[in-house]
C-alpha cells in the first residue's frame, strides 16, 4: 500500500475487510437477537468490526507502521560513469537542483550539512552528518539531533552489466516525529517520500548528467518505467547478494499493513 495511504487513508487489505464485515455483521445480529447486556456488548463488537471494513482503517496496525518509520528504496541505470555521479551527489548543494521537496542544503563543515524542505506553507528543517565516504561508490549519512525529521540513508553506485553506465540505488529511512497527528499534518511531505517520487528525482539527476539540463518533462512517469526506472532484476541480483527489499517496493519496514 502506499505511504499515505497507512497514514491517511485505508491500511487493511481487501481480504480482511470483507473477513471483518461477515464476521462483524454475523456478531451483530446474534448480539441483537439476545437482548441482554452480553448480546449489547457482542453487538458492539460486531458493530466495530463492520465498521472497521467499511472504513478499511485499523489504529493499531497505523501505529504499528508509524513505530517502524517509512523506508524506500529506488535505483536507476545512468550513462555516466561512478566518479562523475558521485561528485554531483557529494556537493550536496546541488542535490536542489533535482530534488524538488529540499529548498537549500548548506554546507557547515565537511561532514555536516543543514538541510530545509519546504512543503506548503511548512518548512522543515534538520542536520545531517556523513557518516560514511568512499569516492565513486557509496555516500551515507544520517540526521542529528534536534532536527524536524529523523532519517537516515545512502546512495551506492555499481557499474550496470555489459557496459551500460552506472546503477546508481538510493535507500531512506524516515521516522516520522510525533505519531499519527503530527504524520497527518505532514502528509503532504511524506506522501513526496514515496518510491515513486524518488523515482522521479533520479529521473531528474540522469538527465542533468546525460543531458546537462533538466526538460519539463523529466519527471513523467514513463520515465519511470522498465529497467531506466529501477535497474533490473539481473542487475540487481548480480550487483547485490541479496536485497532487503524488492527495487520496486516502498513504504512503512513493519510490513504490508
Amino acid at each position: 500500500m502506499k505511504i499515505r495511504g497507512r497514514l491517511l487513508g485505508t491500511n487493511i487489505p481487501g481480504g480482511e475487510r470483507i473477513a471483518s464485515g461477515l464476521v462483524g455483521g454475523a456478531l451483530t445480529a446474534f448480539g441483537a437477537s439476545r437482548r441482554s447486556l452480553g448480546g449489547i456488548a457482542i453487538a458492539a463488537a460486531g458493530g466495530a468490526l463492520v465498521l472497521r471494513a467499511l472504513s478499511g482503517r485499523c489504529p493499531a496496525y497505523r501505529a504499528r507502521a508509524l513505530s517502524k518509520g517509512i523506508q524506500v528504496r529506488r535505483a536507476i541505470t545512468i550513462q555516466a560513469n561512478p566518479d562523475e555521479i558521485y561528485k554531483v551527489w557529494r556537493d550536496l548543494t546541488n542535490l536542489p537542483r533535482f530534488m524538488q521537496h529540499v529548498r537549500s542544503v548548506t554546507i557547515e563543515s565537511p561532514t555536516v550539512s543543514r538541510w530545509v524542505v519546504n512543503e506548503g506553507p511548512k518548512e522543515l528543517v534538520w542536520r545531517a552528518e556523513i557518516v560514511e565516504d568512499v569516492p565513486g561508490q557509496l555516500l551515507r549519512w544520517r540526521s542529528l539531533p534536534g532536527g524536524d525529521i529523523t532519517n537516515n540513508g545512502g546512495i551506492e553506485l555499481r557499474k550496470a552489466p555489459g557496459d551500460r553506465g552506472t546503477i546508481v540505488e538510493v535507500k531512506l529511512h524516515y521516522l516520522p516525529p510525533g505519531g499519527v497527528a503530527v504524520a497527518a499534518a505532514l502528509h503532504g511531505f511524506l506522501r513526496k517520500l514515496t518510491g515513486v517520487q524518488v523515482g522521479k528525482e533520479l529521473a531528474r539527476l540522469r538527465q542533468l548528467l546525460e543531458t546537462g539540463e533538466i526538460a519539463t518533462g523529466a519527471c513523467r512517469k514513463s520515465d519511470l518505467d522498465a529497467d531506466e526506472s529501477i535497474a533490473t532484476a539481473d542487475e540487481l541480483g548480480r550487483a547485490m547478494p541479496a536485497p532487503a527489499m524488492s527495487a520496486a517496493t516502498s513504504g512503512y519496514e513493519g510490513g504490508a499493513r
